[in-house]
This record gives C-alpha cells, sequence and structure tokens, in this order.
C-alpha cells in the first residue's frame, strides 16, 4: 500500500510539472520588445560611432532614431512591430542576452571606445549591457550585424524638418544684453540683432539657407534636452537658445556660464559675427 501511494505521488508530481512548464513557456514567448537601443562611440570623438533607438510611443507608432558618425540625426515612425522581432532575433542569434552587465579592461585607458545595449520587453522586464574597451569575444560580429539591419531603414522618406525660428539670449547684472533672432520668411529670412556692448541693434535679411546651417550647429552639439547649471557668481550670464521647427519640436536650452564661453556658445556667437561690425567699421 505504502508503495502504491509513493508511486502515486509521483506521478501526481510529474503530471503536476509537466503541465506547469508550458504555461510558463507560453508566457515566456508572448513577451515582446517593446524599447531596443544600441550605441558604440569614441570618447574623444564626438562623430565616430552609431546610435539606435526603436521604442514604442503611447499611441502605438514605433519612433527609430538612426544617429551615425556626422550628427545628421535621422527620426521617423512606422506602424510595423515585427521590427521588434527582428532585433529580438540578433539578439539571439548572437547570445547577446548572454552577456555580462559590464565589461572593463584591466589597465586603465583613457582615449577609447564605449558601448551599452539596453532592451526592455512588454513585461517589464529588461537586461543592459555596456563596457569601456572591453567586451564579449562576438560582439564586433553583433555589432556589424545590428548596423547592416538598420540599413534598410537608412533611406526611410522622412518630412523635412526646418528651423522656423533660432533665437539666442545672453544677459546678466553686469550690463550684458545680447539677443540674436534669425526667423524664417517666405523669400528671405529676418535677422535681428541687439548687443549692448556694441550698442548694436538693426534688423536684416538674409538667405533661408542660413536657417540650414543653424540646423547643422543645432545637430553637432545635439542642443536636446533642457539644462541649467548653478553657479553662485554675481557676475554670470544667463543664457537661453530657443528653437522652433515646422513639425511643432521645440528645443529650449538654458543654463548659466561665467567669463568662460563653452564650445556650443563660442559656435553660435562665431555664427552671428559674420553680421556684427567688425574693427574700423563704421557704427
Amino acid at each position: 500500500m505504502k508503495k502504491n501511494l509513493l508511486l502515486f505521488g509521483l506521478l501526481s508530481l510529474m503530471v503536476s510539472c509537466m503541465s506547469q512548464t508550458p504555461k510558463n513557456n507560453n508566457a515566456m514567448n508572448t513577451e515582446r520588445l517593446t524599447y531596443f537601443s544600441f550605441d558604440h562611440h569614441n570618447t574623444m570623438a564626438r562623430f565616430s560611432g552609431e546610435n539606435y533607438q526603436v521604442s514604442t510611443e503611447k499611441d502605438g507608432k514605433i519612433r527609430i532614431i538612426i544617429d551615425e558618425s556626422f550628427p545628421n540625426e535621422k527620426v521617423f515612425y512606422i506602424d510595423d512591430t515585427t521590427i521588434f522581432d527582428e532585433l529580438l532575433a540578433i539578439v539571439k542569434e548572437f547570445n547577446m542576452d548572454k552577456y555580462k552587465s559590464h565589461y572593463q579592461p584591466m589597465m586603465e585607458i583613457f582615449d577609447g571606445d564605449s558601448w551599452s545595449l539596453y532592451y526592455k520587453y512588454n513585461s517589464g522586464r529588461s537586461q543592459s549591457s555596456g563596457g569601456y574597451m572591453d567586451w564579449p569575444d562576438n560582439y564586433h560580429e553583433a555589432r556589424r550585424a545590428i548596423s547592416a539591419y538598420f540599413q534598410k531603414w537608412r533611406d526611410y522618406p522622412v518630412p523635412t524638418k526646418e528651423i522656423n525660428l533660432f533665437q539666442y539670449t545672453c544677459h546678466n547684472s553686469q550690463g550684458c544684453d545680447i539677443e540674436y533672432r534669425m526667423e524664417r520668411g517666405e523669400n528671405e529670412a529676418m535677422l535681428y540683432m541687439r548687443n549692448a556692448e556694441l550698442q548694436l541693434e538693426q534688423t536684416l535679411s538674409v538667405s533661408n539657407d542660413k536657417l540650414g546651417e543653424l540646423q547643422e550647429l543645432v545637430n553637432i552639439f545635439r542642443m536636446k534636452e533642457e539644462t541649467s547649471r548653478t553657479t553662485y557668481d554675481e557676475s554670470a550670464s544667463i543664457y537661453r537658445f530657443l528653437v522652433e521647427y515646422n513639425s511643432g519640436d521645440t528645443i529650449d536650452f538654458q543654463g548659466y556660464h561665467t567669463t568662460f564661453l563653452g564650445g556650443l556658445e563660442n559656435a553660435f556667437v562665431a555664427f552671428f559675427s559674420e553680421w556684427l561690425p567688425k574693427n574700423g567699421d563704421d557704427e
């Protein structure tokens, strides 16, 4: 009797396990990616490398970002969710889901490549991996596969996104008062310039193509998010960059700086210096 009861218990346990295993596998099989990003770049070269992002928006659209080498970022939206299945297939093919969370060389290297991989499922489960001058054995093959996959999206037609308004302002308590504003017109752009130090205030007509040159600077310095830098210097200047696009998108980039101007501000000040009085010019 005890032997029969033992056999019955073992059979019941086996049946229970067999009935649960397919259920768990089905749950895993129904998981789908909702976000994928891969980035590889050189820490000392601003335009060396690539960045790919695929995300699901609230309205169900799929947003794709392709940013490679020279910063001419391409952003567009599609309806085809199979892109996530195809990306997951690459992850599985190269066992990227087995990557460690972080890779780092034994010796410190100051000028090298860094990379990151992150993806997320509709269940909330996510995985990330990355490193600096160290990677899994098959990393370079996986990187080439990801880059090759996005080849079919590089030529995807994207509506032209143009700057309608660009404005740079800067002022402080020491008398600095600057505003440079360029606004797209039907035939030519309107350029308004005010510089208290130069006792300058003027309005000019310039080519709308100049707004395209400003767009290149916006891309180069990746002006995407609002930023603020705290300072205790009373002479610090408050600056602001405002960019409005024909798509309705807006960039509002602002913060503080002291007497030292960063590369971003230097670049835009140099751009507008084309229309400033030169030494010896009549005021």
